[in-house]
């Protein structure tokens, strides 16, 4: 399932030069797929979901293909974040920035 969500450009084309390095030119989707189910995996309260997001300015937009089952488990992960802060908006596009930001640290501890 395509989704599109909006994140900083500086964000995206870090997130593209990784996956690019470990998948070739058509892994970005792959890439933040493993992301997306890394954070969900590891945070069970998604607490770093929506962290500085009124620090940065998401200006550009992004298609990912999430595939047949993450669409599902995200959906699970919304209704969380909605029952901890009704009024947050753009929940699927903040659970993906998160899961990139911390993809990108837990890949490349050292910068």
């Amino acid at each position: 399932m395509k989704t599109t969500y909006r994140l900083p450009s500086g964000l995206r084309d870090k997130m593209r030069d990784k996956a690019r390095q470990l998948y070739g030119a058509k892994g970005k989707s792959r890439w933040v797929r493993e992301a997306v189910i890394e954070l969900l995996n590891s945070e069970p309260v998604l607490q770093s979901v929506g962290a500085g997001e009124d620090l940065v300015q998401n200006n550009v937009i992004d298609v990912v293909d999430l595939g047949d089952e993450l669409p599902q488990r995200m959906e699970r992960a919304m209704v969380l974040l909605r029952r901890q802060d009704p009024l947050m908006e753009g929940v699927q596009s903040a659970i993906i920035r998160a899961a990139i930001r911390r993809r990108l640290v837990t890949d490349d501890p050292g910068s």
